[in-house]
This record gives C-alpha cells, sequence and structure tokens, in this order.
C-alpha cells in the first residue's frame, strides 16, 4: 500500500452530501499557498482557486468534477528565470468505497480508450485537498522554458547544431553497427 501525504488537506464528510449535488470553492489561504509552492518546487502561485461539484455516484460512490485556477511560476529548467504558467483544467474524478476492497495484488486488466477506474474511498471523509493537489500536479509544466532560454553550446548534442546531416555523417547508424557484428560472427 502506498501512502500518500499532500500539502493541502480539506476532508469533506460524504455522508453530508446524501442524494444532493453540492458545490464547493477551494482558495488556498497564504500556509497552504505556501505548502504548495514549496512542495512543487515554485517560485510563486496565485489565484488558485477550484470549484469542486460533488454528486452520488452509483450505490455509495461520489462523482467529483472540479474546474482549476491558478497562475504559477516555476523556474526555467535551462537559466532559471521566472516562467509564468496559466492553469485553467477542468476534471472529472469518481470515488468508490468497493475499489479500496479490491485485492492489490490482483490483476488489472487496462483498456486504452475505457475510462479510468474509481477511485478508492476508505471511510466516511474524501480528501479534496488531495484531489486538488493531484490535480494541480498534473497540469503543471513537467519542463518550463523560458522563450528567451537558449541550451549552452556545451551542453548541446551535436545532432542539435548541425541537424540530421550531421547525425548521418559523423556517427554509423546503430543498424549498421549491428549488421558489422554479424558479419564477424558468423
Amino acid at each position: 500500500m502506498i501512502v500518500k501525504t499532500f500539502p493541502v488537506t480539506r476532508l469533506f464528510d460524504v455522508t453530508r452530501l446524501g442524494n444532493q449535488e453540492k458545490e464547493l470553492t477551494f482558495e488556498p489561504d497564504a500556509n497552504e499557498r505556501a505548502r504548495l509552492i514549496e512542495t512543487y518546487g515554485l517560485l510563486d502561485l496565485q489565484d488558485m482557486r477550484c470549484v469542486f461539484r460533488l454528486r452520488p455516484w452509483r450505490k455509495d460512490g461520489i462523482a467529483v468534477e472540479g474546474h482549476l485556477r491558478a497562475r504559477a511560476t516555476q523556474p526555467c529548467v535551462v537559466t532559471l528565470a521566472p516562467v509564468e504558467q496559466v492553469i485553467d483544467e477542468t476534471f472529472s474524478r469518481r470515488f468508490d468505497p468497493r475499489a479500496s476492497e479490491a485485492d492489490e495484488t490482483a490483476e488489472i486488466e487496462v483498456e486504452a480508450f475505457s475510462e479510468d477506474p474509481p477511485d478508492p474511498l476508505s471511510g466516511r471523509d474524501l480528501d479534496l485537498g488531495a484531489v486538488l493537489c493531484e490535480q494541480f500536479a498534473l497540469a503543471l509544466d513537467l519542463y518550463p522554458r523560458a522563450p528567451e532560454a537558449k541550451v549552452p553550446d556545451a551542453y548541446r548534442a551535436d545532432e542539435d547544431e548541425e541537424g540530421e546531416k550531421a547525425a548521418g555523417a559523423g556517427r554509423p547508424s546503430p543498424f549498421a553497427v549491428l549488421a558489422d557484428l554479424k558479419k564477424t560472427d558468423g
């Protein structure tokens, strides 16, 4: 079992939902913002807001639809200059208490175009903070790069400098090397 900790926690008692739909708005306070900035290696985080729409799903489950907005500033992977990213994402998740009963060692069949299976829901509390953190992490640019950033020549591969011609002229094809090995072996 994997234990996850998130910088923000907002528990929602799913028994309070009943058969109704509920809308909740999450805006992190200064302490929560500071923890998000530290956890995700940001320089700044502004205007973060997530609107959750919760509704009953199947017998005991809960469906969560959300709209996440934020302005995240990350360091450029090349120059460390600040790079701002505007996040405006919608998402949909489902949680089911029966999903937590599944055998963790059982084989899982995955179909490419089918919808994701529901996440486990254990107990009566759903952590909307964890949902927010997961969706935020998925929305962040993995390799933020400032528009004017250039990789220094010392770190640039030959192919980057000379194009595809240098790759063909300077180095033999891996398949040619294998063919030569096959000739010498047999």
